[in-house]
């Protein structure tokens, strides 16, 4: 299963998912596949992510991580550079990852929006976002070119 491949690459086990305190290690999961999808990295372009309180969470991946069985990891067909990328975004903290995956998720929904209206939107669900540090999250992402913002 490609989630058991994902959990090995972020150093994590589904018993530790399954632990109710392991609520940051879920986050991460669900931050990692969802870049995954963003890239278009197959499996993950199958889970359909919708922007929830901490930004984009899948209901289908977190079953999938919950089931008891365990396969040997399906290494998905990802490059060497979109696997790089996803290291680099994992090595940030949850409130960067959030955001970021929220910038992503809004991009991806509304493809013309300006830098302003993306700010707003995030400030309905995340009120607590300086305009500083938007436009800094969001020049990182965009010095990355597979992100295409």
């Amino acid at each position: 299963m490609s989630v058991d491949w994902l959990l090995q690459v972020l150093g994590m086990t589904r018993d530790e998912l399954k632990m109710e305190e392991e609520f940051l290690k879920r986050f991460r999961v669900q931050k990692a596949a969802y870049l995954l999808k963003y890239l278009g990295v197959r499996p993950f372009t199958k889970y359909d992510f919708s922007l929830y309180i901490h930004g984009p969470y899948s209901p289908e991946l977190a079953r999938e991580y919950y089931l008891e069985r365990s396969e040997e990891p399906q290494v998905p067909a990802i490059s060497d550079d979109k696997l790089e990328l996803l290291n680099w975004f994992m090595n940030h903290d949850e409130r960067w990852l959030e955001i970021a995956t929220s910038i992503l998720m809004i991009r991806e929904r509304y493809p013309r929006i300006s830098s302003k209206e993306m700010l707003s939107i995030l400030r309905l669900s995340k009120p607590w976002i300086t305009r500083e540090e938007f436009e800094k999250i969001l020049s990182e992402l965009k010095s990355k070119p597979h992100l295409k913002l």
